[in-house]
């Protein structure tokens, strides 16, 4: 599961990365992203016609609600999705099918239990999780549009996919986000790639030697803290 995560880099970092129509709207860095929450992602509009002006760059809601949910619904949303199931769950089998996207990252969070002996209730501590080249991780994602009343724009929402934790990550969780290699990137965002069986075998875990992790402050478990200092190693005497 990835329930929380770091979106630091700007608009026109991101433009730069994906070669990508940048958002109107500008966002500030958030170093503790919690559901409902406002980042970039990347998607190909395919309504364009032209590939390169089809690629996009727009803030979008964290947390998928289908398109039939009514604006006031108190529906939860669904801020991730299981990569095994996403193309027959019927909140995602169409979005799967041509609204996919990419998520850009810092880094995420995660809370690993930490078995004590003699204690009934297990204790959990924060971890960040990042690449250990320190470039963005490259979260995959599907994305949703619906109609807000009240609004001129719709509302873009989406979920992250995630799978099997690999090796290094296992020991912190049993999930993880999908992290796409640039080498996948055209084909996992082409709206008019509709080869589920392909699209499902680039939903892998990425190999352990991507990543990196260390302690945070469990203050980041409170989404009014968005500051830089969280991502910030945990002195060991610190810890539980």
């Amino acid at each position: 599961m990835c329930g929380r995560f770091v979106a630091a880099a700007s608009a026109h970092e991101l433009a730069g990365l994906f070669e990508a129509d940048i958002a109107d709207e500008n966002l500030a860095p958030n170093y503790n992203v919690a559901p409902s929450a406002e980042v970039y992602a990347t998607f190909v509009d395919g309504r364009a016609t032209d590939r390169k002006d089809a690629l996009c760059i727009e803030v979008f809601s964290w947390g998928f609600l289908p398109k039939w949910t009514h604006s006031k619904s108190r529906q939860k949303r669904l801020i991730n999705a299981r990569a095994e199931t996403v193309d027959t769950k019927v909140s995602f089998a169409d979005a799967f099918l041509s609204r996919r996207c990419i998520i850009p990252a810092n880094g995420f969070y995660e809370w690993k239990v930490l078995n004590s002996q003699g204690e009934k209730k297990s204790k959990k501590q924060p971890m960040f999780v990042s690449r250990s080249d320190q470039e963005l991780l490259c979260m995959a994602g599907v994305w949703e549009s619906r109609r807000v009343e009240g609004s001129e724009k719709d509302e873009l929402s989406f979920t992250i996919l995630t799978t099997e934790a690999n090796g290094f990550l296992s020991n912190i969780h049993h999930r993880m986000p999908v992290v796409l290699p640039k080498s996948t990137w055209d084909e996992w965002l082409d709206p008019q790639n509709s080869d589920t069986a392909g699209l499902k075998q680039i939903l892998r875990p990425a190999p352990s030697a991507l990543f990196e992790a260390h302690p945070v402050d469990p203050k980041v478990g409170n989404a009014r803290h968005k500051g830089p200092e969280l991502m910030a190693p945990l002195a060991q005497d610190s810890m539980f």
